[in-house]
């Protein structure tokens, strides 16, 4: 069987570690699992939401941190370009006063994933997928 590409790769994680988060950040009803977005509180399904970054994705060394990534509606990520300001006060409200300053630091590091932490990254992801699909 060949082996996927880096490229390949990243793009699984992207997918996995989405949807991972959005799970994170949501809650089981009785009719399925919703999320609430950071930025403006909506509360809609997990398929109508975004994991949204605070630090655009192109940014690597934060493309996979949890505290970057948070559930957002489309129309505060896409339509909106993120929110920024509404994103950093409700990240330090999330995580504590600093964080999105702390995140905004740290755009400035660079990363570049090896085959073997993005494969991590989906494993890890895919697992706690599995959690959350198992909650009764």
């Amino acid at each position: 069987m060949k082996q996927k590409t880096i490229s390949q790769l990243k793009k699984d994680a992207d997918k996995f570690f989405s949807k991972y988060v959005r799970y994170r950040d949501g809650q089981k009803k009785s009719d399925g699992w919703y999320s609430e977005c950071i930025t403006c509180e909506a509360v809609k399904p997990l398929t109508q939401m975004q994991a949204g970054h605070f630090v655009t994705r192109r940014i690597t060394s934060l493309r996979f941190d949890e505290e970057n990534v948070n559930a957002q509606c489309v129309g505060c990520n896409m339509f909106k370009q993120g929110e920024q300001y509404l994103y950093a006060k409700a990240l330090n409200l999330k995580y504590g006063d600093g964080k999105a300053e702390e995140l905004m630091n740290r755009r400035l590091e660079t990363h570049k994933f090896s085959r073997a932490e993005l494969e991590e990254i989906i494993h890890d992801a895919k697992e706690q997928i599995k959690f959350y699909e198992n909650l009764k």
